[in-house]
């Protein structure tokens, strides 16, 4: 069990052939959470993976039992990555600069950044579901949390994080396949404003 969810025993890594760095079950996990950014779900499959990664089928057989423990593996990575920036935001003292960093975040981190949009197209898959409730769990309750710092009833406060999240999700959405249409430069400064105000809860 690892951060709440099943994960695979694995032996230890294979020996490296003379001349070859040994791949870890991690690189594998990696290259298969890059190519999930990339392209979906559906581009964990293990032959383009070992192309991408210069072995064969081989080493992810040593590691992995199928396709689906490459990606519980791949989406194990994803959430200590989703832990970390909370962690991050969560050393920023002050509730109301903390909420700007992370609308900052939204509009300014990498279009592949974030797997969410592309996990919750893929929600009925059995390893995605689990991972995917989650961590947007528990990012709808640290966003709840802050807006309670900032003195907002608790069901105010969870209501307007739940509203925040599905923003951070549709933004997500526009700069991967129609980012043209969001505002640049001084007008996207001004669009940002307004995503804060707009999720502002009502004193």
């Amino acid at each position: 069990m690892r951060n709440g969810v099943p994960s695979d025993n694995t032996p230890a890594d294979r020996p490296a052939r003379p001349g070859r760095r040994t791949l870890t079950r991690d690189d594998w996990a990696g290259a298969a959470l890059e190519a999930m950014r990339e392209s979906g779900l559906g581009a964990i499959a293990v032959e383009p993976l070992a192309e991408r990664l210069g072995t064969t089928k081989g080493s992810f057989y040593w590691h992995f039992k199928d396709r689906d423990a490459l990606i519980r593996a791949a989406l194990e990575r994803w959430v200590d990555e989703s832990d970390a920036m909370m962690a991050a935001a969560a050393r920023i003292a002050d509730p109301v600069e903390r909420g700007r960093w992370l609308t900052e975040l939204a509009f300014t981190s990498p279009q592949s950044a974030d797997v969410s949009t592309t996990l919750l197209v893929n929600s009925t898959h059995p390893v995605v579901g689990p991972f995917l409730e989650r961590v947007t769990e528990e990012r709808i309750a640290w966003g709840a949390r802050l807006n309670e710092e900032l003195g907002f009833a608790p069901d105010v406060a969870r209501r307007h994080a739940l509203a925040a999240w599905t923003v951070a999700v549709g933004i997500a959405l526009v700069r991967r396949g129609a980012p043209r249409l969001l505002p640049r430069g001084e007008e996207a400064d001004a669009f940002k404003r307004y995503i804060m105000e707009l999720l502002s809860p009502p004193r």
